[in-house]
């Protein structure tokens, strides 16, 4: 019997190799081609641009009633340093004001709630130490309508300071839910029973975007609120309509899962 050369038997191997090599071609070009399809559509959806809507504050609607309190930053033009200011607003678009402003070296870590006197409780927090809770530094009661302010007492502090994440369900039992992240968002108006109607929908909008607090009823059930880096207001008529009440409003502190806006069941005269 005839003994392979070595020739022969790399020849064999290379043989037996190839059909592999073969199908491990067809193989992989289609998975490249995918992959450089996904990184090319992850690129273009990059560019994509963040949503806008209309400002109330350019067009007031008089048919939303309530006042709106948030936390926004903000350099203002007699103080060029960085300040954080609670600032309150008719839900109208029709009036806005700051009412208690400070001054800032980080992102703002405060709260502005409505207690039940009409004031406005005004927190700051210091960063939590690891995954601790937010730690109150100090807190201000302010009159709007006087604009009086007063410290509130060491023993009280952090007391009422976080936002109330307000109702999610109207006395004729309609339900409000989310689906948002990736630059899409839709808001759902579920019931009675299971009529569903979209009071937003969002799609192909930057993946960055995304509504990440809320939504909620207004004291008076007319119209609904969300956060997605600004203040959305969405009417729940026939035609629901989105329009921007803020466009720098805070989000809330570490930790704090509520949204950072707090909402008075009147019009405040902020002339």
């Amino acid at each position: 019997m005839t003994t392979p050369s070595t020739g022969e038997l790399k020849a064999a191997r290379r043989g037996r190799w190839r059909p592999l090599l073969i199908v491990g071609a067809v193989l992989v070009v289609p998975v490249l081609v995918f992959v450089g399809f996904a990184a090319v559509r992850d690129l273009q959806r990059q560019a994509l641009p963040t949503p806008t809507f209309p400002s109330l504050a350019d067009a007031p609607d008089a048919s939303l009633h309530g006042t709106v309190a948030f936390i926004s930053e903000a350099k203002h033009n007699k103080d060029p340093r960085r300040q954080a200011c609670a600032r309150v607003a008719l839900a109208s678009g029709a009036a806005a004001r700051d009412v208690y402003c400070w001054p800032i070296d980080q992102p703002a870590q405060a709260t502005a709630v409505w207690i039940d006197d009409g004031r406005l409780l005004v927190t700051s927090f210091r960063e939590p130490q690891g995954e601790g809770a937010p730690e109150p530094e100090w807190a201000k009661y302010v009159d709007v309508a006087t604009g009086r302010v007063e410290d509130v007492p060491a023993g009280s502090l952090g007391v009422g300071a976080e936002p109330s994440s307000g109702p999610r369900t109207n006395p004729e039992g309609q339900r409000l839910l989310l689906e948002s992240g990736g630059g899409e968002a839709v808001i759902h108006l579920f019931g009675p029973g299971d009529e569903e109607r979209k009071l937003l929908e969002v799609t192909d909008a930057n993946p960055q975007w995304s509504i990440q607090a809320g939504p909620v009823w207004s004291p008076d059930f007319a119209w609904v609120m969300s956060w997605d880096a600004g203040l959305l207001i969405t009417t729940t008529s026939d035609t629901p309509r989105t329009r921007t009440l803020a466009e720098e409003a805070s989000a809330s502190p570490h930790g704090f899962d509520q949204p950072n806006f707090s909402i008075l069941d009147r019009d405040l005269d902020l002339g």
